[in-house]
């Protein structure tokens, strides 16, 4: 395959569904931005801040109709809050009907990369998702917050293994007796933390 930007050659990128050119670094995907699996649609507002893989600014967007995240429309990766993507994972699993995926190999090489964090611009932590599936993520323990890749949520939801109910919350109602209010707020936090620090801006 060729790249439409300069005539190179694209490279693909495994289980991602993503192709990235050798020569320019630009993105090819295999889906559009609202397929099924993980579906983004733009807001259309810019965040403030770029992304920390290939240095686009960042686009307010809505992740499976619901959650706020700030997506690079290049790599479309996304920033989102590390506690909502919790939230996200057991809802999408436990809702999940379609087949799981074949269960693949941890590849070492992701786990070398290095990313900044959008909002305090220090290095975010590189580890393995620490549940089903064999996706590497990249957080920022000061800001709370999480950078995913592109399908990297879709892979993680269709993973084999143990799914909750439909109707179970992924917070103890012992712990936490209104988890529906906590999970909304939640996913206004992440833009607000990368807009904060960018701006100096307080909601």
């Amino acid at each position: 395959m060729q790249c439409d930007q300069c005539n190179g050659d694209l490279i693909a990128i495994p289980n991602r569904d993503t192709f990235l050119c050798s020569d320019c670094r630009h993105y090819a995907f295999a889906t559009d931005l609202d397929d099924p699996s993980e579906p983004i649609e733009l807001t259309g507002d810019p965040v403030g801040v770029r992304c920390p893989k290939c240095d686009v600014e960042l686009q307010f967007a809505i992740l499976h109709d619901r959650w706020r995240v700030c997506l690079c429309t290049n790599c479309r990766g996304y920033v989102i809050d590390s506690g909502c993507l919790g939230v996200i994972v057991h809802e999408l699993r436990a809702s999940y009907r379609g087949d799981d995926a074949k269960p693949i190999p941890l590849n070492p090489a992701e786990l070398e990369e290095q990313r900044s964090c959008p909002a305090c611009e220090q290095p975010m932590e590189t580890h393995p998702y620490y549940g089903l599936g064999t996706a590497v993520i990249n957080s920022c323990s000061h800001c709370t917050v999480t950078w995913m890749d592109h399908r990297e949520l879709a892979s993680i939801i269709r993973a084999p293994g143990f799914r909750h109910g439909p109707n179970s919350s992924p917070i103890p109602v012992k712990l936490n007796p209104r988890p529906k209010e906590i999970q909304d707020e939640s996913s206004e936090l992440a833009g607000r933390l990368i807009v904060q620090a960018a701006t100096g801006f307080f909601f």
